[in-house]
Protein backbone atom coordinates (compact mmCIF):
# COMPACT_ATOMS: atom_id res chain seq x y z
CA UNK A 1 0.00 0.00 0.00
CA UNK A 2 3.18 2.04 0.52
CA UNK A 3 3.06 2.91 -3.24
CA UNK A 4 0.02 4.09 -3.93
CA UNK A 5 0.08 6.37 -1.10
CA UNK A 6 2.95 7.87 -2.14
CA UNK A 7 1.23 8.27 -5.52
CA UNK A 8 -1.05 10.13 -3.77
CA UNK A 9 0.66 12.37 -1.52
CA UNK A 10 3.07 13.34 -5.04
CA UNK A 11 -0.18 13.78 -7.76
CA UNK A 12 1.66 14.21 -11.04
CA UNK A 13 1.08 17.64 -13.12
CA UNK A 14 -1.76 14.82 -15.14
CA UNK A 15 -3.62 17.71 -16.18
CA UNK A 16 -0.96 19.03 -18.27
CA UNK A 17 -1.07 16.28 -20.61
CA UNK A 18 -4.70 16.06 -20.67
CA UNK A 19 -5.46 13.10 -18.54
CA UNK A 20 -6.98 11.75 -15.17
CA UNK A 21 -5.28 9.16 -12.78
CA UNK A 22 -7.73 7.30 -11.52
CA UNK A 23 -7.82 4.63 -8.48
CA UNK A 24 -9.24 1.63 -9.47
CA UNK A 25 -10.79 -1.03 -7.16
CA UNK A 26 -13.06 -3.71 -6.51
CA UNK A 27 -16.52 -3.53 -4.81
CA UNK A 28 -17.83 -5.85 -2.63
CA UNK A 29 -19.79 -7.49 -5.16
CA UNK A 30 -16.62 -7.87 -7.70
CA UNK A 31 -17.10 -4.61 -9.98
CA UNK A 32 -14.52 -2.69 -11.43
CA UNK A 33 -15.32 0.62 -10.22
CA UNK A 34 -12.57 4.00 -10.12
CA UNK A 35 -12.18 7.55 -8.46
CA UNK A 36 -10.02 10.20 -9.37
CA UNK A 37 -7.01 10.40 -7.42
CA UNK A 38 -7.07 14.07 -6.92
CA UNK A 39 -10.26 13.58 -4.40
CA UNK A 40 -8.39 10.59 -2.10
CA UNK A 41 -6.53 11.27 0.81
CA UNK A 42 -5.10 7.63 1.44
CA UNK A 43 -5.87 4.55 1.69
CA UNK A 44 -6.83 2.23 4.62
CA UNK A 45 -6.98 -1.07 5.89
CA UNK A 46 -10.18 -1.25 7.44
CA UNK A 47 -9.38 -3.71 10.33
CA UNK A 48 -6.96 -1.37 11.19
CA UNK A 49 -9.72 1.57 12.20
CA UNK A 50 -12.69 1.23 15.36
CA UNK A 51 -15.94 1.81 13.32
CA UNK A 52 -18.97 3.27 15.26
CA UNK A 53 -22.40 1.93 13.96
CA UNK A 54 -24.35 5.04 14.70
CA UNK A 55 -27.87 5.55 13.63
CA UNK A 56 -28.88 6.69 10.48
CA UNK A 57 -31.79 7.96 8.02
CA UNK A 58 -30.02 5.77 5.14
CA UNK A 59 -28.55 2.04 4.99
CA UNK A 60 -26.33 3.85 2.71
CA UNK A 61 -23.82 5.04 5.81
CA UNK A 62 -21.83 2.08 7.34
CA UNK A 63 -21.11 3.79 10.55
CA UNK A 64 -18.84 6.45 11.95
CA UNK A 65 -14.25 5.26 11.58
CA UNK A 66 -11.62 6.81 13.39
CA UNK A 67 -9.25 8.12 11.32
CA UNK A 68 -5.85 10.29 12.09
CA UNK A 69 -7.75 10.68 15.16
CA UNK A 70 -11.12 12.05 13.20
CA UNK A 71 -14.58 11.13 13.10
CA UNK A 72 -14.94 10.13 9.53
CA UNK A 73 -18.74 9.30 7.71
CA UNK A 74 -17.83 5.39 6.44
CA UNK A 75 -20.21 5.02 3.03
CA UNK A 76 -21.11 1.52 1.82
CA UNK A 77 -20.87 1.71 -1.72
CA UNK A 78 -22.46 -1.36 -2.78
CA UNK A 79 -25.56 -0.35 -0.89
CA UNK A 80 -25.62 3.19 -2.75
CA UNK A 81 -25.48 1.05 -6.23
CA UNK A 82 -28.48 -1.17 -5.40
CA UNK A 83 -26.80 -4.28 -4.24
CA UNK A 84 -27.08 -6.44 -1.32
CA UNK A 85 -24.61 -5.56 1.91
CA UNK A 86 -22.27 -7.39 2.45
CA UNK A 87 -20.55 -8.30 5.91
CA UNK A 88 -18.16 -5.80 7.30
CA UNK A 89 -15.07 -8.22 6.78
CA UNK A 90 -15.74 -8.29 3.20
CA UNK A 91 -14.45 -4.73 2.62
CA UNK A 92 -10.87 -4.75 2.93
CA UNK A 93 -9.88 -1.19 2.36
CA UNK A 94 -11.53 2.37 3.08
CA UNK A 95 -10.87 5.05 0.25
CA UNK A 96 -10.59 8.43 2.50
CA UNK A 97 -11.26 11.10 0.70
CA UNK A 98 -12.27 14.79 0.98
CA UNK A 99 -15.21 16.26 -0.47
CA UNK A 100 -16.35 20.02 0.00
CA UNK A 101 -14.02 20.15 3.29
CA UNK A 102 -16.06 17.03 4.46
CA UNK A 103 -14.25 13.84 5.07
CA UNK A 104 -15.80 10.56 3.88
CA UNK A 105 -15.10 6.78 3.58
CA UNK A 106 -15.96 4.24 0.62
CA UNK A 107 -15.69 1.10 2.00
CA UNK A 108 -14.54 -1.24 -0.97
CA UNK A 109 -13.39 -5.16 -1.33
CA UNK A 110 -9.51 -4.06 -2.51
CA UNK A 111 -7.41 -2.04 -4.74
CA UNK A 112 -6.59 -2.98 -8.66
CA UNK A 113 -4.26 -0.28 -9.72
CA UNK A 114 -3.67 3.60 -10.08
CA UNK A 115 -4.09 4.06 -14.06
CA UNK A 116 -3.78 7.25 -16.71
CA UNK A 117 -7.08 7.85 -19.08
CA UNK A 118 -6.82 10.70 -21.21
CA UNK A 119 -10.11 12.32 -21.45
CA UNK A 120 -10.66 10.54 -24.87
CA UNK A 121 -10.84 7.29 -23.06
CA UNK A 122 -13.57 8.46 -20.90
CA UNK A 123 -17.20 8.20 -21.78
CA UNK A 124 -19.35 10.62 -19.91
CA UNK A 125 -22.57 8.41 -19.27
CA UNK A 126 -24.45 10.35 -16.89
CA UNK A 127 -27.25 11.06 -18.89
CA UNK A 128 -27.84 7.90 -18.79
CA UNK A 129 -26.96 6.52 -15.21
CA UNK A 130 -26.65 9.71 -12.75
CA UNK A 131 -24.85 7.42 -10.65
CA UNK A 132 -22.17 7.20 -13.09
CA UNK A 133 -19.89 9.85 -14.01
CA UNK A 134 -17.54 8.07 -16.72
CA UNK A 135 -17.13 4.49 -17.98
CA UNK A 136 -13.85 3.45 -19.76
CA UNK A 137 -11.72 0.08 -19.67
CA UNK A 138 -8.86 -1.14 -17.76
CA UNK A 139 -6.56 -3.97 -17.97
CA UNK A 140 -7.21 -6.90 -15.57
CA UNK A 141 -5.14 -9.67 -15.40
CA UNK A 142 -4.66 -8.82 -19.19
CA UNK A 143 -8.11 -8.62 -20.01
CA UNK A 144 -9.98 -5.35 -21.16
CA UNK A 145 -12.69 -4.89 -18.26
CA UNK A 146 -15.21 -2.75 -17.97
CA UNK A 147 -14.81 0.05 -15.36
CA UNK A 148 -17.11 2.68 -13.99
CA UNK A 149 -16.42 5.89 -12.48
CA UNK A 150 -18.74 6.55 -10.18
CA UNK A 151 -20.77 9.85 -9.77
CA UNK A 152 -19.56 11.38 -6.01
CA UNK A 153 -21.38 14.83 -7.01
CA UNK A 154 -24.98 12.07 -6.85
CA UNK A 155 -23.53 10.22 -3.87
CA UNK A 156 -23.11 12.99 -1.63
CA UNK A 157 -26.35 14.57 -2.73
CA UNK A 158 -27.99 11.49 -1.58
CA UNK A 159 -26.91 11.23 1.72
CA UNK A 160 -27.98 14.64 2.50
CA UNK A 161 -24.51 16.55 2.22
CA UNK A 162 -24.86 18.87 -0.82
CA UNK A 163 -29.07 19.77 -0.54
CA UNK A 164 -29.73 22.95 -1.06
CA UNK A 165 -32.79 24.51 0.19
CA UNK A 166 -34.51 27.86 -0.35
CA UNK A 167 -34.25 28.96 3.05
CA UNK A 168 -30.38 28.50 2.62
CA UNK A 169 -30.43 30.77 -0.64
CA UNK A 170 -32.58 33.55 1.77
CA UNK A 171 -30.30 33.39 4.19
CA UNK A 172 -26.90 34.11 2.52
CA UNK A 173 -27.91 35.63 -0.97
CA UNK A 174 -28.81 39.12 0.88
CA UNK A 175 -28.40 41.40 -2.03
CA UNK A 176 -28.52 40.96 -5.71
CA UNK A 177 -24.97 40.77 -7.69
CA UNK A 178 -23.81 43.44 -10.44
CA UNK A 179 -25.34 41.66 -13.75
CA UNK A 180 -23.58 44.49 -16.15
CA UNK A 181 -21.23 41.60 -16.87
CA UNK A 182 -21.39 38.03 -17.47
CA UNK A 183 -20.73 35.42 -15.12
CA UNK A 184 -19.65 31.72 -17.37
CA UNK A 185 -19.87 28.58 -15.42
CA UNK A 186 -18.97 25.05 -16.25
CA UNK A 187 -20.07 22.51 -14.63
CA UNK A 188 -20.63 18.83 -15.95
CA UNK A 189 -22.68 17.41 -12.88
CA UNK A 190 -26.20 17.90 -13.34
CA UNK A 191 -26.89 17.95 -9.48
CA UNK A 192 -24.32 20.60 -8.87
CA UNK A 193 -25.46 22.74 -12.05
CA UNK A 194 -29.03 23.07 -10.53
CA UNK A 195 -27.57 24.31 -7.33
CA UNK A 196 -25.26 26.59 -9.35
CA UNK A 197 -28.40 28.08 -11.32
CA UNK A 198 -30.62 28.54 -7.91
CA UNK A 199 -27.86 30.10 -6.55
CA UNK A 200 -26.90 32.36 -9.39
CA UNK A 201 -30.94 32.95 -10.27
CA UNK A 202 -30.98 34.17 -6.44
CA UNK A 203 -27.93 36.42 -7.08
CA UNK A 204 -30.33 38.27 -9.71
CA UNK A 205 -26.96 37.67 -11.96
CA UNK A 206 -26.37 37.63 -15.92
CA UNK A 207 -25.08 34.33 -16.07
CA UNK A 208 -24.62 31.13 -18.37
CA UNK A 209 -23.93 27.89 -17.66
CA UNK A 210 -22.04 25.45 -19.57
CA UNK A 211 -21.49 21.52 -19.45
CA UNK A 212 -17.79 21.13 -19.88
CA UNK A 213 -14.88 23.44 -20.02
CA UNK A 214 -14.20 23.60 -23.69
CA UNK A 215 -17.94 24.35 -24.70
CA UNK A 216 -16.61 27.28 -21.77
CA UNK A 217 -13.76 28.34 -23.82
CA UNK A 218 -15.49 28.00 -27.25
CA UNK A 219 -18.09 30.49 -25.22
CA UNK A 220 -14.95 33.32 -24.36
CA UNK A 221 -13.72 33.07 -28.40
CA UNK A 222 -17.53 34.53 -28.95
CA UNK A 223 -17.50 37.40 -26.81
CA UNK A 224 -15.85 40.43 -26.48
CA UNK A 225 -13.86 39.97 -23.09
CA UNK A 226 -14.93 43.22 -21.80
CA UNK A 227 -18.40 41.97 -21.27
CA UNK A 228 -17.09 38.84 -19.22
CA UNK A 229 -17.01 39.90 -15.44
CA UNK A 230 -16.03 36.15 -14.05
CA UNK A 231 -15.76 33.02 -14.71
CA UNK A 232 -16.50 30.02 -12.78
CA UNK A 233 -15.10 26.07 -13.01
CA UNK A 234 -15.33 22.92 -11.53
CA UNK A 235 -11.85 20.86 -12.08
CA UNK A 236 -13.16 17.08 -13.45
CA UNK A 237 -15.22 17.48 -16.48
CA UNK A 238 -14.76 16.01 -19.78
CA UNK A 239 -12.84 16.96 -22.97
CA UNK A 240 -11.38 20.77 -21.37
CA UNK A 241 -11.23 20.04 -17.47
CA UNK A 242 -11.28 22.75 -14.87
CA UNK A 243 -7.21 22.99 -14.60
CA UNK A 244 -7.20 23.53 -18.14
CA UNK A 245 -9.58 26.09 -19.00
CA UNK A 246 -8.25 28.09 -15.85
CA UNK A 247 -5.09 27.79 -17.63
CA UNK A 248 -5.92 28.87 -21.21
CA UNK A 249 -7.75 31.91 -19.57
CA UNK A 250 -4.90 33.15 -17.48
CA UNK A 251 -2.42 32.63 -19.77
CA UNK A 252 -4.09 34.79 -22.55
CA UNK A 253 -3.06 38.55 -22.45
CA UNK A 254 -6.88 38.86 -23.73
CA UNK A 255 -8.75 37.28 -20.99
CA UNK A 256 -6.48 36.82 -17.77
CA UNK A 257 -8.10 39.86 -16.58
CA UNK A 258 -11.05 37.70 -16.05
CA UNK A 259 -11.36 36.43 -12.05
CA UNK A 260 -11.22 32.53 -12.17
CA UNK A 261 -12.73 31.05 -9.54
CA UNK A 262 -12.45 27.33 -8.61
CA UNK A 263 -16.01 25.28 -7.40
CA UNK A 264 -15.11 22.01 -6.82
CA UNK A 265 -15.72 18.92 -5.02
CA UNK A 266 -12.03 18.42 -5.01
CA UNK A 267 -11.11 20.64 -1.86
CA UNK A 268 -7.39 19.15 -0.39
CA UNK A 269 -4.74 20.90 0.16
CA UNK A 270 -2.97 19.14 -3.20
CA UNK A 271 -5.80 20.31 -5.42
CA UNK A 272 -5.58 23.86 -4.12
CA UNK A 273 -2.06 24.11 -4.62
CA UNK A 274 -1.94 23.01 -8.53
CA UNK A 275 -4.64 25.74 -8.95
CA UNK A 276 -3.04 28.24 -7.05
CA UNK A 277 0.26 27.92 -8.98
CA UNK A 278 -2.04 27.93 -11.95
CA UNK A 279 -2.90 31.33 -11.06
CA UNK A 280 -6.92 30.94 -10.08
CA UNK A 281 -8.06 33.77 -8.07
CA UNK A 282 -10.25 31.79 -5.56
CA UNK A 283 -10.99 28.19 -4.20
CA UNK A 284 -14.44 27.49 -3.52
CA UNK A 285 -16.25 24.07 -2.35
CA UNK A 286 -18.58 23.31 -4.81
CA UNK A 287 -22.57 23.63 -2.63
CA UNK A 288 -20.44 26.03 -0.44
CA UNK A 289 -23.21 28.61 -0.69
CA UNK A 290 -22.12 31.30 1.70
CA UNK A 291 -18.54 30.90 0.81
CA UNK A 292 -19.23 31.38 -3.21
CA UNK A 293 -21.56 34.05 -2.73
CA UNK A 294 -18.78 36.21 -0.95
CA UNK A 295 -16.23 35.12 -3.77
CA UNK A 296 -18.80 36.44 -6.65
CA UNK A 297 -19.11 39.53 -4.49
CA UNK A 298 -15.76 40.00 -4.27
CA UNK A 299 -14.97 40.16 -8.03
CA UNK A 300 -18.20 41.46 -9.75
CA UNK A 301 -19.71 43.53 -6.84
CA UNK A 302 -23.26 43.91 -5.71
CA UNK A 303 -25.99 45.17 -8.16
CA UNK A 304 -28.75 47.53 -7.68
CA UNK A 305 -31.25 46.24 -5.17
CA UNK A 306 -34.24 47.75 -6.73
Amino acid sequence: MSGIDESVEKMTQAHLRNVQQLAVFYTGHEDIYAINIAKIKAFIITEEVDITDTPTSTDIIEGIATIRGEPVTLVNLDRWLGYKKLPLDNYKLIIFCEFNHKQVGFLVKNMVNIVEKTTAELIHTEEQNSKVTYTTYVNVDKTDRLCTVFNAEQLLSDIGWTDIKPSDLDRYVTRPVNNTKKILVAEDSAVARQVMTEFLRKAKANFEVVANGGILLDRLKEMDPQTVGLVITDIEMPGTDGYQVAQAIKENQDLRHIPVIVNSSMTTEAVKGKMANIGVDDFVGKTDIPALYSSVVKYIGYGDDN
